[in-house]
């Protein structure tokens, strides 16, 4: 019975999701993974553990990084049987891992991920999905990307320590940090006059908002230039006046320049 509550709750978040995302509903597909519920009740077959699905999924949203890497070894340790919902093969790993994207974003945004940000990621899942041609393949791409959507809900997720205002101007800071933020924009869209604004954050803070901005783009250009993005790329996505204006904000908060940083790769610095 927990297995055919699995399957159906992730066919309701399937089509929740494409719905509230304006996608076409494939009912081929949801007719397919619906007759299985019935199929598995008379033959006997089974998915892997549905404590297992719970785990990822939890964790997931807890932004818990070792919860996922527990779930999944489990996870895979447990057989991952998923069915039979079509005569295709490769078609029924697309769906198997289309419904699993699904259920993972809708935990990622309960957990706090962006809305916006979360379909962005389940558009780009889905489609990188078509090109997977094996289990092994599917197996491998939705374990990275269960580390990519619990991180990003890690990130997202700002201790409330702070007032409502202040937590949502973080977060606005948060997901667009590759844009040129400024404070009136911030204001306007928090409903708030700029100077109430920038008073409130440095009094709850200890930091002016400009320099909490400075802070979270240059902690973000860490990651990028780890990545392997150029000083040059990092200083464009990040919206600063130029190269050597990012060069000399870098040196003054870390010590180093970001080609002695791209250079001697280590844990991010404070």
């Amino acid at each position: 019975m927990k297995l055919a509550y699995s399957w159906k709750t992730a066919i309701f978040l399937v089509e929740e999701f494409m719905s509230e995302n304006h996608t076409t509903i494939n009912y081929e597909f949801l007719d397919s993974a619906k007759n299985f519920i019935y199929e598995a009740r008379e033959t006997g077959k089974t998915h892997s553990s549905f404590q297992y699905e719970i785990m990822l999924f939890y964790s997931i949203r807890n932004g818990d990084i070792d919860g996922v890497r527990k779930a999944l070894d489990l996870y895979k340790k447990s057989g991952l049987i998923i069915g039979h919902m079509s005569d295709n093969q490769s078609r029924e790993i697309h769906y198997w891992a289309v419904a699993t994207i699904a259920v993972a974003i809708h935990y990622a945004i309960l957990g706090g991920l962006d809305e916006s940000e979360a379909y962005q990621l389940s558009d780009q899942y889905i489609q990188e999905i078509d090109y997977l041609q094996t289990m092994e393949e599917c197996i491998d791409y939705l374990c990275e990307k269960a580390i990519e959507l619990v991180s990003k809900v890690k990130e997202n997720n700002i201790p409330h320590t702070y007032s409502d205002l202040i937590n949502r101007c973080m977060h606005l800071i948060h997901i667009n940090l590759h844009s040129r933020l400024k404070i009136e924009q911030l204001s306007n869209a928090l409903h708030v006059s700029r100077d109430y604004l920038s008073q409130a954050f440095k009094k709850e803070t200890g930091i002016s908002l400009h320099q909490y901005i400075l802070n979270q783009k240059l902690d973000e250009s860490q990651k990028m230039l780890s990545s392997g993005m150029t000083i040059n790329e990092t200083s464009y996505t990040l919206c600063f006046c130029n190269e050597s204006h990012f060069i000399q904000l870098f040196k003054k908060k870390y010590g180093i320049t970001p080609a002695s940083f791209i250079r001697n790769p280590c844990p991010y610095i404070g």
